[in-house]
């Protein structure tokens, strides 16, 4: 069932045309989920599949995936290998999805050289997304698709997978408000809630000019995490943290972060976000918002996930109207990943003290000096060729090197 190599081997990193296609494929699942319609189709051409499969290498690092659509099957083939699988064994799974005017229908599935009964292979991935989603989410979402069609695009354009939905057969309107609350308990419904009060005391404070509306987002920082820790109850006071961090994400980073938490975008979040919009980290306001906003992904339990994002956005940024891939962007990345995780792992008792150990902005984020920035796609390429190249992991090396040598969870000596 394991093997010693993985059979996808022509599948490469994602580049700006990738970050671009994922950027489209998202926006057209948010608006079909948006628009809680009982009946809803979804397209997806098999270069945007090729281009969610290639950011999983990054954001689940081990897998690699490939599609394929023709006319009479859709194909994927996954890898899945080390540091998900142990001992440099790969898990290697092919499965051939059939046009379909009854529901999701395989035709074939195999695992490594072994062949899986089609029904069997379905009721493993129902098993999968049911304790992926919770709450038997991925059963009600097998059980909506009503048809699949393959290859519906015109004969020049490329293949594309077209699934229609009859949400109905999932409860409707219940569905949806199930799979919103899956969102809200993933991010911790008491730090959801604690989200709109911490945006209120951060916006009165700003009012009264007990923090600064320009210069360091430090004041705001530190104002955000200074909490009373409570020995008798650490989980009360680790929602409290999340919290801080999703606030900070929200208010001081960028509103479409409350879409990862379920939490709408206030009149008083706005009233916040007004008087940290002139802060900055390093002298920029950009790194203070890259900074946050993984921060506040890392809260959500994306964990390594909050660095792939960043670095997929830097290849979308690298597209002709974009900012360009910035290096100095991913160093702010992951200092707010790190963070995070130096808080959230530490216990409470110890919140205090690492808050007084930040004295400046060097105590939290690393220096950029050197780092390349403003890269457009065809410099990025003349110069790293992918994000799979040895002189790609040569800089993010360099870019951890750095973040590591932070004060913030070193040993006080």
């Amino acid at each position: 069932m394991v093997e010693t190599h993985p059979r996808v081997t022509d599948a490469g990193p994602p580049d700006a045309l990738a970050a671009e296609r994922i950027r489209v494929v998202a926006a057209r699942l948010k608006a079909m989920i948006d628009d809680d319609a009982p009946q809803a189709g979804f397209s997806i051409s098999e270069d945007e599949l090729n281009a969610v499969l290639a950011a999983g290498q990054r954001l689940a690092p081990g897998t690699f995936g490939r599609a394929h659509v023709d006319g009479g099957h859709a194909t994927l083939d996954l890898s899945v290998g080390p540091p998900l699988v142990p001992h440099a064994l790969w898990a290697n799974l092919h499965l051939s999805v059939a046009p379909s005017d009854s529901g999701l229908v395989l035709d074939s599935a195999r695992l490594g050289r072994l062949p899986v009964p089609p029904w069997l292979a379905l009721e493993a991935i129902r098993i999968g997304l049911d304790r992926k989603l919770g709450d038997g989410l991925g059963s009600d979402l097998l059980a909506s698709v009503a048809w699949v069609r393959l290859n519906l695009t015109p004969r020049d354009a490329k293949p594309a997978v077209a699934v229609a939905f009859d949400f109905d057969a999932a409860g409707g309107p219940e569905f949806f408000g199930r799979l919103r609350a899956r969102v809200i308990e993933a991010a911790g419904s008491t730090a959801r809630d604690r989200v709109y009060m911490l945006a209120w005391i951060l916006d009165q404070r700003a009012r009264r000019g007990g923090l600064p509306r320009d210069g360091s987002i430090l004041p705001w920082l530190k104002q955000a995490l200074t909490a009373p820790s409570d020995p008798r109850n650490r989980e009360a006071d680790r929602e409290g943290l999340r919290a801080a961090l999703y606030t900070l994400a929200l208010v001081c980073g960028d509103p479409d972060f409350g879409t990862s938490i379920a939490v709408g975008f206030n009149e008083r979040m706005q009233s916040a976000a007004s008087g940290c919009a002139g802060t900055t980290l390093a002298g920029r306001a950009d790194l203070r918002k890259h900074f946050l906003v993984s921060a506040g992904l890392y809260a959500v339990n994306t964990g390594q996930a909050a660095f792939g994002m960043g670095e997929l956005k830097e290849l979308l940024d690298s597209n002709p109207g974009g900012s360009g891939f910035s290096f100095d962007d991913m160093a702010a990345d992951l200092a707010g990943v790190r963070f995070a995780r130096a808080f959230l792992a530490a216990p409470p008792e110890r919140w205090a003290d690492m808050l007084a150990r930040i004295a400046t902005e060097a105590d939290i984020m690393p220096s950029i000096d050197g780092l390349p920035s403003g890269l457009s796609e065809a410099e990025f390429r003349a110069r790293f060729r992918d994000v799979d190249s040895p002189e790609y992991a040569a800089m993010v090396a360099e870019i951890e090197r750095r973040v590591d040598a932070l004060p913030l969870d070193q040993p006080r000596g």
